[in-house]
């Protein structure tokens, strides 16, 4: 049983991690640090309710060594919460290179702060996905 959770998983590692090489990055803002929060809109699914989408954030100076991030988030847009399911460092602006990835091991619901950049994608996201269904 623990072959087929670790096989399960490591695939779904592999084409989750694989799909963001060939995003479509749309810059959705800038934070007061200068940061820039991007989000690849091709590639939002919606499934049972929730949406899953990649945010990518460019540091204008280096974190901890890092220039850029990409995280894959599970949103729930009636509740407007979301999990943080993994996250991607990268020492190359706009995550061209492998990077260091990580994945919590028990994601829990958080609401984002007012005015956060997690906030601003989690509603360009959601109203994203209404307009797409609306038409």
């Amino acid at each position: 049983m623990r072959k087929i959770r670790l096989l399960t998983t490591l695939a779904f590692s592999l084409m989750m991690f694989s799909s963001t090489s060939y995003a479509e990055w749309t810059k959705v803002g800038v934070n007061v640090n200068g940061n820039t929060f991007y989000v690849d809109f091709a590639g939002i699914r919606k499934v049972d309710g929730y949406v899953f989408y990649w945010y990518l954030q460019n540091w204008l100076k280096p974190n901890n060594g890092f220039l850029s991030g990409k995280s894959y988030f599970q949103g729930e847009c009636r509740v407007f919460r979301v999990k943080h399911l993994s996250y991607v460092h990268h020492k190359q602006p706009m995550g061209r290179d492998t990077g260091d990835s990580n994945s919590p091991k028990n994601p829990e619901w958080i609401y984002p702060p007012p005015n956060s950049p997690i906030e601003t994608v989690l509603k360009k996201v959601c109203t994203t996905v209404r307009n797409y269904r609306e038409q």
